[in-house]
This record gives C-alpha cells, sequence and structure tokens, in this order.
C-alpha cells in the first residue's frame, strides 16, 4: 500500500486554481493536450510562490532576485476530457540552500481522479548576474514554514527529481 496522499485527501485542500477543460485544451486523441497540464501546473507554482513562500511578481523589482526553472518531470496517471472541472494544488517538497523543489497536483474532480503530478526544480538566482544565490533568510523561513505544513501530506512524486545533498 503506497504512503502517498489519495485523490480524496488532495480533493479535501483549498484548490489553488480552478479550470474545466474545454475544446481547446484537447489534442488530437481527444484528450487534454500535454501543454495545458504544464501551463496549469506552473501556474499553480507561480501562485505558491507568490502568496506563501515570499516570492510575489515584485520580488524582481524590490529584490533583485528570481526563481529559474532548472528541471520538470510531467506524471500523467488518468486522462481529462471536454468538459471535466479540475481543481489544482501546489506544494513545497524540499529546498536547499540556493535550490526549491516543488509540485502541483492536477485534480480531475468530474471523475475523482489525480490526473497529473508536475514537479519542478527551481533555482533562486541573482536577477542582475544570473547565478544561483542562497535564499533571503525570510524567504527560507517562509518556504520552511510552508514544508512543515504539509508534512503529513506525501504528494504521489516520481521521485525522478531532487534537492542535490
Amino acid at each position: 500500500m503506497s504512503d502517498f496522499a489519495t485523490y480524496e485527501q488532495l480533493a479535501a485542500l483549498d484548490p489553488t486554481s480552478t479550470e474545466v477543460v474545454g475544446p481547446e485544451h484537447l489534442d488530437l486523441n481527444g484528450h487534454m493536450n500535454i501543454s495545458h497540464y504544464y501551463t496549469f501546473g506552473g501556474r499553480t507554482m507561480w501562485s505558491l510562490n507568490e502568496t506563501t513562500l515570499g516570492m510575489p511578481d515584485g520580488y524582481i523589482a524590490e529584490r533583485g532576485m528570481t526563481t529559474f526553472t532548472a528541471e520538470q518531470h510531467l506524471r500523467f496517471l488518468a486522462e481529462s476530457h471536454a468538459g471535466d472541472e479540475l481543481a489544482m494544488v501546489a506544494r513545497a517538497i524540499d529546498r536547499g540552500s540556493r535550490a526549491l523543489h516543488l509540485a502541483s497536483v492536477v485534480l480531475n474532480t468530474t471523475r475523482g481522479q489525480i490526473a497529473c503530478v508536475t514537479e519542478t526544480l527551481v533555482v533562486h538566482v541573482d536577477f542582475s548576474t544570473r547565478r544561483p544565490v542562497p535564499f533571503p533568510d525570510d524567504v527560507a523561513a517562509k518556504i520552511d514554514a510552508a514544508l512543515a505544513d504539509s508534512a503529513d501530506l506525501r504528494l504521489p512524486i516520481s521521485g525522478a527529481l531532487g534537492i542535490r545533498r
């Protein structure tokens, strides 16, 4: 038996966003195209940065720092079709001094399934030099608080990505 969070546990969380799969989201196979999973997952993780992790839209202008995506992994678990309602949630998984492992989950609430998990490794950078730098103490503290808040909810991640120690 898996110790990953179930659909029911994830569906009980407040979604970051919701979408309805429309005809514009479909590919030639009649299901939602991969690009939309990336878009929905990316928006959800960005929202987590803005609202919880201390890196809002003004972070570049105000502090001269940002994050760059270093690696992503997309894991499909169920199809989504036109008319299906989706809910997205995101969580921080782990962090190092200059890197952050995030994941977003697309829940197909119409079918009661986990549709997709997107994992992303981002590197915290000085925007002027475009080189990795440590998270400021206040941001690191917010990330650590988010990690602690979701420590008991293990997302169904692949294990392919992680923070190097």
